[in-house]
């Protein structure tokens, strides 16, 4: 800086600021400059001019500014400087800093994501038993601006003939082990048309060329084919169309990106003239028998021959009433003049199964109602009748025609898998006149057995003041009945009852016989379990019990059949219970026993007996010592009541009580002491 020389990095910021800043001021002051754009245009006088920069060798290589004009262009006055003041920029410098400024206002351009792209390729030519001549016609625009780009374009398989590049100066065609590919340096648009040729191959005589394509994206196929009568087939393709014409044949197809070229062509088959659908069917019937009426299901398989169809017509006899209709792709169907219509979603060819399921009502001499399919070649099919209440079903052999009764285990299995209930008749029928008469016989229903009680457990405990305490427990297994109606012995009250576990409360009918409400029991109808029904009575006579008697034990009878009765009673324990010589002091329906026996079913049916080691023992515990004195009040919950135990026990039984039955022993005792 003369005379005041300013610090290096002043003078760098000052011409950069100068250089970039200053075109409009320098251009002012001179008329020579033009402006273009964001550049300034100036001739070689005007530039040393304003630059102060001297061109001869002699003179060093700096640039001179005055310090007034840095001032009036950046707009700051520094004080303490002179008015002659002046910056020096070494050459060098000077440009240095002119390129940083170029290249600063220059905008950054991002890389492109790829070097180029594919913008159309097309494989056009012939192909024929020999060979296909083939040329690719590929567009391409080259991205990346730097640098050797590499573009795949054809697979090394096959033969290249001649290649047309453009632009013709600057891309190459060049071949590798993986194929060929363009090589270039520039960027922009760039043509290809490569002929190359590649073999045909036969099998079974159809031939076929398949290659690979190098370039991504989709691809168009323009195939022509010297002889017209051929079927063509381009694997992956998203389009096709066939053009026959005079000289032949041309397919134009679509492949999409990644698909291999892969076409196929053989001779053609003439076309023949389109047949009439054949239909053959076989029909599978169940018809169940019930209180005046029939209920059919039939099973219609149909093998669908030459061409497919949208409708199926099966007839339908009179008076049945059609119920549902199932199938695949059923979409609707109606029953008119005797005809059952089904009309199908889609057209239907080869195998197809219909369900028709129907009803008649009718009773005594009837036609078993058989539906046939109609407008087929053939129908062939299988009857099975079955009863499903009590009617006796017979078919008269001289009214039969067109069928011929079978035996029952001649009939297919899928009639047998319509049903749970024994099939009684069998037919089978080929043709169109089908008749098979049905006489139906009602009969009387006879009442079974819908309640029962497999055991009968009860425990009781005697007092010597003649008053008696007794448990009843029942295992009952019970279908449809609403309540166990049971007889109880004169002066019983009812403590507790309960079913399954849970209080309930008993009634008593106009007969004086107590009602206790019953569940259902859960399992098949043909196995069901059985549930508890638990009941504490207390028995009180009018007059104390004597010292020395007999004493007679009355049992509840049930309404239902009980297949095992067992009594636990215990009496006083200083009492003494034989008559004569060491014979026993108890009689009756119920007979003493030793230990309790268990009832056994099935093929071995026998009576074994139980060891009841511990039975005694598990019964006062579960008792307890001790009763719960109380009874159910009106509207109150039930209290279960639990049996004290306490004396000698004696066991007796009986196998089998009917409801008739009266369950009852008699037992001669002495000894008894009453407390006082």
């Amino acid at each position: 800086m003369t005379p005041h020389r300013m610090p290096h990095w002043m003078t760098l910021v000052v011409c950069a600021s100068m250089v970039i800043g200053a075109g409009t001021l320098a251009i002012a002051q001179d008329a020579d400059a033009e402006a273009t754009g964001d550049r300034v245009v100036m001739t070689w006088e005007t530039f040393v001019k304003i630059s102060g920069y001297d061109p001869s060798g002699d003179a060093p290589r700096v640039l001179t500014i005055p310090w007034s004009e840095i001032e009036e262009m950046l707009g700051v006055k520094v004080e303490r400087v002179g008015d002659g003041a002046t910056v020096d920029l070494p050459w060098q410098e000077f440009k240095a800093l002119l390129e940083w400024s170029v290249q600063r206002d220059k905008p950054e351009e991002d890389p492109p994501p790829q070097p180029y792209i594919i913008t159309s390729s097309e494989y056009a030519g012939e192909l024929s038993d020999a060979g296909a001549s083939l040329t690719l016609r590929l567009e391409a625009t080259v991205l990346q601006e730097d640098g050797w780009k590499r573009i795949p374009v054809l697979p090394s398989g096959v033969a290249v003939r001649e290649a047309t590049l453009k632009p013709a100066d600057g891309v190459y065609l060049n071949a590798t082990g993986g194929g060929y590919e363009l090589l270039t340096r520039k960027s922009g648009a760039i043509e290809a048309e490569i002929a190359f040729a590649v073999e045909t191959r036969e099998s079974g005589g159809v031939h076929s060329v398949q290659f690979a394509r190098r370039h991504a994206g989709s691809s168009v196929l323009k195939l022509n084919f010297a002889d017209e009568d051929v079927d063509v087939t381009v694997a992956g393709a998203q389009s096709k169309l066939d053009i026959p014409g005079g000289d032949g044949k041309v397919v134009t197809a679509a492949l999409a990106g990644g698909t291999p070229v892969q076409v196929s062509w053989q001779r053609a088959l003439p076309e023949a003239e389109p047949l009439e659908p054949k239909l053959y069917a076989e029909t599978r019937t169940l018809i169940a028998v019930a209180d005046d009426m029939l209920v059919g299901r039939a099973h219609v398989d149909y093998n669908i021959l030459h061409s497919p169809v949208r409708e199926l017509a099966v007839s339908v006899p009179k008076g049945v009433s059609v119920l549902t209709v199932r199938g695949g792709n059923v979409e609707t169907w109606r029953v008119e003049d005797g005809a059952l219509t089904v009309q199908l979603r889609g057209e239907a060819v080869g195998s197809y199964a219909l369900q028709v399921s129907y009803e008649r009502a009718g009773s005594g001499l009837q036609t078993v109602p058989v539906l046939r399919p109609s407008g087929v070649e053939r129908d062939r099919g299988y009857v099975g009748v079955v009863a499903l209440s009590n009617v006796e079903l017979s078919a008269p052999a001289d009214e039969l025609s067109g069928a011929t009764e079978i035996d029952v285990r001649r009939l297919p299995g899928a009639i047998a898998a319509m049903t749970n209930q024994p099939i009684l008749l069998g037919f089978r029928y080929v043709g169109d006149a089908v008749h098979i008469p049905l006489t139906i016989r009602s009969h009387k229903a006879v009442g079974v057995l819908i309640t029962i009680a497999d055991n009968a457990t009860y425990t009781g405990m005697q007092l010597p003041d003649g008053r008696r305490m007794t448990k009843a427990t029942y295992a009952v297994r019970n279908n449809r009945n609403q309540f166990l109606r049971m007889k109880m012995p004169d002066g019983a009250a009812i403590w507790s009852a309960s079913v399954g576990g849970k209080p309930v409360s008993p009634a008593t009918d106009e007969k004086g016989n107590v009602l206790i409400p019953l569940i259902r029991s859960s399992g098949t109808s043909s196995e069901l379990t059985s549930f508890p029904v638990e009941m504490v009575y207390v028995e009180t006579p009018a007059d104390p019990a004597p010292s020395a008697g007999k004493l007679h034990v009355g049992l509840p009878v049930c309404n239902v059949p009980v297949m095992h009765v067992m009594y636990r009673f215990y009496a006083p324990a200083e009492g003494t219970y034989t008559v004569g010589w060491g014979k026993s002091g108890f009689s009756g329906a119920l007979e003493l026993v030793e230990q309790f026996t268990s009832l056994a079913t099935g093929a071995a049916t026998a009576v074994k007996p139980v060891k009841p080691a511990a039975e005694t023992q598990q019964m006062a515990q579960q008792f307890r010592r001790r009763a719960d004195d109380a009874v159910a009040a009106g509207g109150a919950t039930p209290i279960r009541v639990r049996l004290p135990i306490n004396g000698k026990l004696f066991k007796l039984e009986k196998i089998l009580a009917l409801p008739d039955d009266e369950l009852f022993f008699d037992v001669t005792y002495r000894d008894w002491k009453r407390a006082e």
